[in-house]
């Protein structure tokens, strides 16, 4: 039981420093384990297939045309 919780921490430390140094390695990865359960026939692993679904970039600046500088055309 305690060599789970150890590999629980360092799995979730893992994860962090992943997400700091290589972000885009991460989201690939996310996406990846999210279309393979996504794919599948049963009912809870669509479930986690969209759960595990990552975000997608919002842009920033002109590129969004949020209109809140009226820069944008």
């Amino acid at each position: 039981m305690q060599w789970l919780l150890v590999y629980a921490v360092v799995l979730w430390c893992l994860l962090r420093v992943m997400r700091k140094y290589a972000p885009q390695t991460l989201w690939q990865w996310q996406a990846k384990a999210s279309y393979f359960f996504e794919c599948r026939e049963t009912s809870w692993s669509r479930r986690l297939g969209r759960f595990l679904r990552p975000a997608v970039a919002i842009p920033q600046g002109c590129q969004s045309h949020c209109r809140s500088c009226r820069n944008c055309a």
